[in-house]
């Protein structure tokens, strides 16, 4: 076959880098323009493989030498060049066009076989084990289209695209936009679809699922709604929920931007084992199958399920109407999404206020974290190539960005943020864009300069620890001082527009005398309205959470939290306060088992789930990483206790359920295991709560790694209650957590030789791997994880590698050995190994950190 891979050229499509530099991206973008994809597929159930056919229409305005589509794929069966089949060149995920007489226009054809994807990347198939139905759907930010067809991957090249596609007619086939012709061929059995011509947009927001996917149909206005997800869960959908935050945020957003939703259809498809959240491809978006909720969900969980669904809905203006030019941009994307998702979760949804809570648990605790790793960086930066891409998909480009934006919108005014984005979107749809485009515009919309804000806050990496200084005599204070620090790695010093609680003790709990308004520049600001007053409790300087810094409680104002905290009057007040603590038990300010011990002592009275939820959490945390060895029982038996008196004393079904997860998480001795597995058995003697289907299979998962008597019986039983893939993925972890070295040899071996497993039933094993009670068994795994790591990079996809090491790189073991090995191999890294790197350095970091909470005294003076 004229385009046929020999067998070392397919090993190094497999091993060799798959990644475009931002350098090649801008000289390509330089020559090509006027781009227009024709794509045909035929898609036959139960393939391995599927057949396709490219057209590549483009203009070119330079040399053919260097030029080249990206593609990987498994067989090129030919490839016409304005008209001439030329030889074919392919070379790893690179297929050029030197020497083929490139004119002004051109069409690139491409014949072609490919094989189908099992990493939740690419065109990815699955098959369900319930009913053995087929389905397919693509994914490819930030750079996997070319895993479908022959491309200019890059955002800046945007494209419109015919799609046909030829599959089982009992089938649904979604793509970007409607079906615009069908035709039945093979005597029916199979179908021909013609969708409409797109729009021009970026090649990684392109999409396409098919299978016999369930489908729900609604409208907003005139534009067709619909929803699909796999046929054996639909009886877990909630369809009217979902459209009705569909139809609620379609309404808020065409009216903040002014702009009317600008795509043929909204579509939104669940799809099994996807590696992310959900993605935002036009007029498609995918979602994670988590957020069908086959147990009984808490309201935290629909709320967050919420935010991901607005999230992707504001993408549908900001990321694909207008899109940023190259991926330095992409924390402008997701900040900007989140921000809006909570914003209109507040104004639009039934979630209302809770959302700020929530955000602040979810998205700005994940940024503070981030913002202190080794391995931060400005939350506008460099992103030299793709594989830099893929790893700012983080707390910076996500939750950081967002609470700036939040500030942002705070110092513009709300008027004026929403008239610049008004103006971005007449002045910029379906092009794109840079930071500074976005800035001048947010500038003409409000009236304010920006320059300095960008330079502190989006070009500079790193958080701020502000606390407040203060003295008492005679019972008044007579000096009132904020002091700021950076750490040293990020010296930089911002402004921040905050207000300062002052707090007296009163009869009913804390009582809120004022929050005053100042504005903290530099290392020390003298607050000079609060000197004389009368004696605070305490002094709380993040008011209401507008600033973007960590929060360090002096010594009078911790002694009345800790005291007082079960009993702020609001639900805000005492979220921000638990954060604070545990922000300081990271920053080994508070012991970690004096934490643990609060929670215990105040939690059993906290009437709101999201604080529950949040701190019961990182209680459990610290047990498992902040508490050394001796005491480490001790604590997790304190949340056990807490748990079981808060499952059986709750009334609310919400918090049931929070304390039921927390109970088996908690359970770390095998008499308090098997305390827990009576509920299962016998019935949890709580009217209308019994254990959930999760929750068997995590007491199945503890009682087998444990080594309880009976524990691999349970393994049979619950595969009979579920079939599922989330049961087959279950039933991995099970086998795995087995105490015993032939399966634990068995599975390291697979983890490295198996490449024909799903990514996620692998990663299912690897989370059964490594157990506390099992150390001394798998002692000999910690160096065999160093000696092989580098392999594993060099020769998997970084979707396979980087979840290879994040369940098995081991960091519950802060001892000499990984330190030592870890600091070895970061000083053996070169240039080309940034993705092992990075998670190295973070994973390092968090080491040291547990080793430094460990040493803390627990009960300091």
């Amino acid at each position: 076959m004229p385009g046929e891979l020999t067998e070392e050229a397919a090993m190094a499509e497999t091993t060799g880098p798959n990644v475009l530099t931002q350098a090649e991206a801008e000289q390509r973008a330089a020559a090509i323009g006027d781009v227009a994809y024709d794509l045909t597929l035929d898609l036959a159930a139960g393939s391995e493989t599927y057949d396709a056919e490219a057209a590549v229409r483009f203009s070119h305005a330079a040399p053919a030498d260097g030029t080249f589509l990206d593609f990987t794929g498994r067989e090129i069966h030919s490839l016409v060049v304005n008209g001439s089949e030329r030889p074919v060149r392919h070379e790893r995920n690179r297929l050029y066009l030197a020497g083929a007489d490139l004119a002004a226009d051109n069409e690139v054809r491409v014949r072609y076989t490919n094989e189908y994807d099992h990493i939740g990347a690419g065109l990815h198939q699955f098959v369900d084990p319930e009913d053995g139905a087929e389905y397919l759907y693509t994914h490819f930010e930030p750079y996997d289209a070319h895993r479908l067809l022959p491309c200019f991957d890059q955002p800046d090249l945007k494209a419109s695209y015919d799609l046909s596609v030829t599959a089982p007619s009992a089938w649904e086939v979604m793509g970007n936009y409607p079906a615009a012709e069908t035709e039945a061929v093979e005597s029916g059995a199979r179908t021909r679809r013609r969708f409409e011509t797109t729009p021009r947009f970026s090649t990684y927001l392109l999409a396409l699922a098919a299978g016999p996917y369930t489908r729900f149909e609604d409208r907003w206005e005139d534009t067709p709604l619909g929803v699909a997800c796999r046929s054996s869960l639909a009886e877990y959908f909630d369809a009217d929920e979902f459209f009705e935050v569909t139809r609620q945020g379609l309404t808020f957003y065409s009216d903040f931007f002014d702009y009317r939703y600008p795509f043929g259809k909204y579509d939104q498809v669940f799809v099994p084992e996807f590696n992310m959240g959900a993605m935002e491809n036009v007029g498609c978006i995918t979602y994670s199958e988590r957020m069908i909720f086959r147990d009984p969900p808490t309201e935290i969980q629909r709320l967050n399920r919420a935010e991901v669904v607005l999230h992707e809905m504001a993408h549908m203006w900001f990321g694909d109407l207008v899109t940023m030019q190259w991926w330095n941009d992409l924390w402008l994307n997701e900040s900007f999404a989140t921000y809006m998702a909570y914003l209109s979760m507040d104004q639009a949804t039934r979630f209302g206020e809770s959302a700020w809570s929530a955000f602040h648990a979810r998205m700005k605790a994940w940024a503070y974290e981030q913002d202190q790793l080794p391995t931060t960086h400005p939350i506008a930066g460099e992103v030299p190539d793709t594989d830099a891409t893929f790893l700012n998909f983080d707390g910076i480009t996500y939750g950081k960005g967002a609470a700036v934006l939040k500030q942002l919108v705070a110092f513009l005014g709300a008027d004026g943020f929403r008239e610049g984005m008004r103006d971005y979107f007449r002045t910029h749809a379906w092009g794109n864009t840079t930071l500074g485009d976005f800035l001048a515009a947010l500038e003409r919309g409000s009236g304010r300069e920006l320059g300095r804000w960008s330079e502190l806050w989006l070009e500079r990496a790193g958080v701020n620890t502000i606390a407040a200084d203060f003295s008492v005599a005679d019972g008044e204070v007579n000096s009132f001082t904020m002091r700021q620090t950076a750490p040293s790695e990020h010296p930089e010093l911002r402004p921040h527009r905050t207000e300062i609680a002052v707090y007296d003790a009163g009869e009913d709990g804390p009582v809120l005398r004022d929050a005053a308004p100042a504005d903290l520049d530099g290392a020390e600001t003298v607050i000079e309205d609060l000197v004389g007053i009368d004696a605070p409790a305490a002094v709380f300087p993040n008011h209401g959470d507008h600033a973007f810094a960590k929060i360090a409680l002096d010594f009078r104002s911790l002694a009345f939290v800790r005291e007082q905290i079960d009993r702020f009057q609001t639900p805000f007040e005492r979220l921000l306060f638990w954060h604070t603590l545990w922000d300081m038990v990271r920053d080994q300010r508070f012991a970690a088992g004096q934490f643990v011990e609060l929670a215990a002592d105040k939690l059993a009275a906290e009437d709101t789930l999201e604080i529950t939820q949040t701190v019961v959490g990182n209680a459990l945390y610290a047990v498992g990483r902040y508490i050394p060895d001796q005491y480490r029982l001790q604590h997790a038996n304190q949340v056990f206790d807490l748990a079981w008196n808060g499952l059986f004393s709750a009334a609310e079904q919400d918090f049931r359920i929070v304390w039921a997860r927390v109970l088996i998480g908690a359970a770390q001795e095998p008499d308090r295991i098997r305390r827990v597995l009576a509920l299962a058995d016998n019935g949890s003697g709580i009217d209308g709560f019994e254990l959930d289907q999760e929750m068997r299979w995590s007491l199945t998962t503890k009682a087998v790694a444990y080594s309880l008597d009976g524990g691999l019986d349970r393994l049979a039983p619950e595969l009979e209650r579920d079939g599922s893939d989330r049961g087959q993925r279950a039933a991995e972890t099970v086998r795995a957590s087995r105490a015993d070295a032939e399966v634990k040899s068995a599975a390291w071996s697979r983890f490295r030789e198996d490449r024909d497993s799903s990514l996620h039933i692998l990663s299912a094993a690897m989370r059964g791997f490594w157990w506390k009670p099992q150390d001394e068994l798998l002692a000999p795994y910690v160096g065999r994880f160093f000696d092989e790591v580098r392999d594993v990079f060099a020769e998997r996809d970084k979707e396979y590698a980087t979840r290879w090491f994040g369940a098995l790189y081991p960091g519950h073991l802060p001892t000499d050995e990984v330190v030592d090995r870890s600091d070895a191999l970061l000083s053996a890294l070169g240039a080309d190994d940034q993705v092992l790197a990075r998670s190295l350095r973070e994973s390092l970091d968090e080491v040291r950190r547990a080793r430094a909470c460990q040493n803390l005294p627990v009960n300091p003076d």
